[in-house]
């Protein structure tokens, strides 16, 4: 069902991308490359077969070949960082807990905003380590990704939600 979000008149503001935005947008794209740059510094050295899953307790349940590497970068750059960058341009069209009106609106928008850039950092961060643990793994100097890595995602995850639900909430 589609929320009213849709029907209400929402103002539409441009919002300049404050120092806190510009910088996760940098930590982001910087992530991206570093996710490329480690794949392409060990792919020589690299087994065939490397590890392409890990289960719930960080270890790894699953094999294929290196080129599989790839897979997680691409997917961050075509499902993530390009549709998020994207759709932070337009606020006006998220859905919110509350009614966005002139008095809120700015507030209410970049808090949103804030979010997309912190949680899309962090994806970004996480899939960084996921592909350094991968290959490291696949080098034989660790097992796997740890037993506390699922934790880790779902504490930062959730916690940048929650966050940005309080901040909402308090511009209400």
């Amino acid at each position: 069902m589609i929320s009213g979000s849709w029907k209400e008149k929402r103002p539409i503001l441009h919002i300049p991308l404050s120092p806190m935005e510009i910088a996760l947008e940098i930590i982001a794209a910087l992530g991206m490359v570093f996710s490329f740059f480690i794949i392409i510094q060990v792919w020589p050295i690299l087994p065939d077969t490397i590890p392409t899953h890990f289960g719930a307790s960080g270890k790894v349940d699953g094999w294929g070949g290196k080129e599989s590497l790839f897979i997680l970068p691409v997917i961050n750059i075509f499902l993530l960082y390009i549709p998020i960058t994207f759709l932070s341009r337009y606020p006006h069209i998220f859905n919110y807990l509350w009614p966005i009106t002139e008095q809120n609106a700015q507030a209410q928008y970049y808090n949103a905003r804030l979010m997309l850039g912190w949680i899309k950092a962090e994806i970004v961060g996480l899939s960084a380590i996921i592909s350094w643990r991968t290959i490291q793994t696949a080098l034989g100097k660790t097992e796997g990704l740890g037993s506390m890595f699922l934790f880790l995602i779902l504490l930062v995850l959730f916690g940048t939600m929650g966050i940005s639900m309080c901040k909402s909430y308090q511009a209400r």
